[in-house]
């Protein structure tokens, strides 16, 4: 600071502009650099959140960098099926105590130059995206070319990635769902509004759905924007040709510019048109140019002098306002509360002091959010499955965060920083793979016994054996009550781990780690969102207490029907009392808001635990508990926000099993409206439409057509049973398409 304050009094007392603006360009740059000390001074302060802990250079660099998500290469680079012919390995230091010592490698791969290809688009192979990239190929199996590779880049990143976004912000969206590909005419596409070019486009817009006719993510600008902005186009490019070219290069490096710098690669995970907003944002500058230009002419051809400028700003003012009035019901949060209250049913599902593993980044930062700032169940301790795999986030789980005490770990953070026991062999050296106690394992991994390669390299340790368990204390899970009195009989003396893979990585190492040192102490949970791969095989030993799954020493017998929810067994009481008094719903029972596409599986996960909870209270006998649960649903998820398909039939069905027909109808009535209007729409466009989008809910509402009749029929409803097929009469099963 010093020298920069002295040249700033020197280049005044001296009159010197230039030293003047260089001292103060210098200035800039240190202010703006300086806000990177921020980062390195929130990672040693230790803050509960601490993503890659960039607490000295050494981790900053990598941070600044984005290592953690890859490079893509843009001038040379391998195709999708490349095949790796070796690896190279760099170097990486890290704080050890008081020193700097080698900690990690950085190994990128190495391919034959006959795979590479220049200018590279279709280069990722990584979570599937070979398959992706041959559909933009035609499925065809076969070695991609330059030709497919600018195919690509036209059809995807430019067409898909590019065009589409600018259409959906200048002329208007089709509905609030991503789309991964235009072949699928029912998700993500551009719509305008004019119903004849919608239909030439898409489909028949005249048979549409209410829920799709009015679905507020349905924006229709007309051509408007789109229009307003080529007129002052070119005006500017009429009237001022540099500063045109100016503005020109900024629209297109904001665009054209990102898409080929960031080489998207097919189905990405969620829209990337926020980095486009640059080049959107230069376009409606030529928006407003459109005033000038129709404010000339209407001033020298229409001869209209005095009312010109009022007419131009009325005409152009009609593309702001439309675009406000369309895009205002589905982007306004107001009185939106549902991410918050995901989170705390999730974290209201726990018992006190509880660790719940989550999956992704939906199911985890609502939570760290409900905890550090709405100060929700601060005693819990959320560990991510996305980021268990690295040294520093497993090194968080040791400390103290909130109200929640250390996870106990037995592996030491010295046996797992950097890329030591990245990934651990199971090997039993006497070939006998006896049971082993998982805690004397993970002691046995946590020393050196190195284990060499066929490379002539070596593993650091190994787990000696394919079959572990975690020993049970009886009296112990009976006194703290991770097992019910009166499921004493139940309790399995130990909880048997089968390692069904040659190695574990250290994520998994991590997981089994937490489950047998916490074992029974500290209640343990999975949310019921997590992959089924990180539960190393234990989804017998669960029991569902809500959105959440609790480890227990009882093996119940999973039912597949719930998918991952149906894991183990059910506290029924539990889940009631969460459902019915804890939870909440994130004010769509009360308001009506716009839902997008991102709260699905949250949503499918709160059907599908209360589906289950009401089912179990059938077979156990308590019929007004299920009925209740099954009412608790339709207000939680009421149709003025949630549209009715044959998803909600299980709870229809079952008010009908207990006699509660008169509480099923209303809802009968409102699905049946909603079955008739699709299968109308599903019949009124082209088979091959159909087959490109919508044959899943074309089977659905054929199904819940005659779900419908036969709850009437079973409620002995003669005249609405009638009613309804007189409705459904002229969609018969022969019209299904092949």
């Amino acid at each position: 600071a010093g020298p920069l304050i002295w040249g700033l009094k020197r280049s005044h007392t001296r009159n010197n502009g230039l030293l003047q603006m260089l001292v103060f360009t210098a200035t800039l740059v240190v202010i703006g650099f300086s806000t990177i000390g921020v980062i390195v001074i929130r990672a040693n302060a230790n803050t509960p959140i601490n993503m890659n802990n960039p607490s000295d250079p050494l981790r900053l660099v990598p941070y600044l960098n984005r290592e953690q998500y890859g490079e893509r290469p843009l001038l040379m680079g391998p195709t999708f099926d490349a095949q790796i012919v070796g690896t190279e390995s760099e170097e990486r230091y890290g704080q050890v105590g008081d020193k700097y010592e080698i900690v990690d490698q950085r190994l990128s791969y190495k391919y034959n130059n006959r795979d590479k290809i220049f200018f590279p688009r279709i280069g990722h192979a990584e979570q599937g995206r070979d398959r992706e990239h041959r559909k933009w190929m035609g499925d065809e199996n076969r070695k991609p070319t330059q030709a497919d590779n600018i195919s690509f880049l036209m059809q995807y990143q430019l067409g898909w990635m590019y065009y589409r976004y600018f259409m959906w912000n200048f002329v208007g969206r089709q509905n609030g769902d991503q789309g991964f590909e235009p072949w699928n005419v029912k998700s993500g596409h551009w719509l305008s509004g004019v119903s004849f070019l919608d239909s030439g486009r898409l489909y028949n817009q005249s048979q549409l759905p209410d829920t799709m006719r009015e679905h507020k993510a349905r924006n229709k600008y007309f051509f408007l924007p789109l229009i307003f902005g080529l007129i002052g186009l070119y005006f500017h490019y009429k009237r001022s040709r540099e500063e045109f070219l100016g503005l020109l290069g900024l629209f297109i490096i904001t665009g054209i510019g990102i898409i080929i710098y960031s080489n998207q690669p097919p189905r990405e995970p969620r829209e990337r048109d926020y980095v486009l907003v640059g080049s959107f944002f230069t376009f409606c500058i030529w928006i407003g140019m459109a005033i000038p230009m129709i404010y000339d002419y209407l001033k020298n051809k229409l001869d209209v002098k005095a009312a010109s400028p009022y007419i131009a700003l009325g005409l152009v003012i009609t593309a702001p306002l439309i675009m406000g009035f369309q895009n205002f019901d589905d982007h306004s949060r107001a009185t939106h509360y549902g991410a918050r209250d995901y989170a705390s049913n999730f974290l209201n599902s726990v018992d006190e002091n509880a660790i719940i593993f989550t999956y992704g980044d939906n199911d985890t930062y609502p939570l760290w959010y409900a905890q550090e700032v709405e100060g929700i169940r601060r005693d819990v301790r959320v560990v991510n499955l996305s980021l268990i795999a690295v040294d520093w986030y497993i090194d968080q789980l040791r400390r103290k965060v909130n109200d929640s005490p250390p996870i106990k770990m037995t592996v030491t953070s010295e046996a797992i920083r950097g890329n030591k026991r990245n990934q651990v062999p199971v090997y039993s050296r006497d070939q006998s793979n006896r049971p082993i106690n998982a805690l004397q394992a993970l002691r046995f991994l946590n020393e050196t016994h190195r284990l060499p390669t066929s490379s002539g390299s070596s593993f650091e340790s190994y787990i000696p054996s394919s079959n572990l368990f975690i020993p049970v204390n009886r009296n112990q899970v009976l006194a703290n009550g991770t097992v019910d009195p009166a499921d004493s009989l139940t309790i399995e003396p130990r909880v048997p781990i089968t390692l069904s893979e040659s190695y574990l990585l250290k994520g998994q190492v991590a997981v089994l780690d937490i489950l047998a040192s916490n074992a029974f102490e500290r209640p343990t949970y999975f949310a019921v969102t997590v992959q089924p791969s990180t539960m190393l095989g234990l989804q017998d030993y669960m029991e569902l207490e809500g959105l959440a799954m609790r480890f227990v020493p009882v093996k119940s017998r999973s039912d597949q029907t719930y998918g991952l929810i149906g894991s183990g067994r059910i506290d029924t009481e539990t889940v009631y009392e969460n459902v019915m008094n804890k939870f909440k719903w994130g004010n769509f029972d009360k308001e009506e808001v716009y839902i997008d596409r991102s709260y699905g599986p949250s949503i499918q996960s709160q059907r599908l635990m209360m589906m289950r909870c009401a089912n179990a209270m059938m077979a156990t006998g308590q019929p007004e508990q299920a009925a209740e649960m099954a009412v608790k649903y339709f207000e939680a998820f009421p149709h003025f926000n949630f549209s009715y398909d044959a998803q909600i039939v299980p709870f229809l069905s079952l008010l009908v099993q207990v006699g509660r027909y008169d509480l099923a109808k209303p809802h009968m009535e409102i699905l049946a409206e909603e079955t008739r209007q699709y299968l109308n729409f599903f019949y009124s466009i082209d088979q091959d439409d159909l087959k490109a989008g919508f044959l899943q809910e074309f089977g659905g509402f054929n199904r819940a057509k005659d779900d419908l009749i036969n709850m009437a029929k079973a409620a002995k409803d003669d005249e609405f049973t009638v009613e309804l097929q007189a409705m459904f009469q002229e969609y018969t099963v022969e019209q299904v398409p092949n």
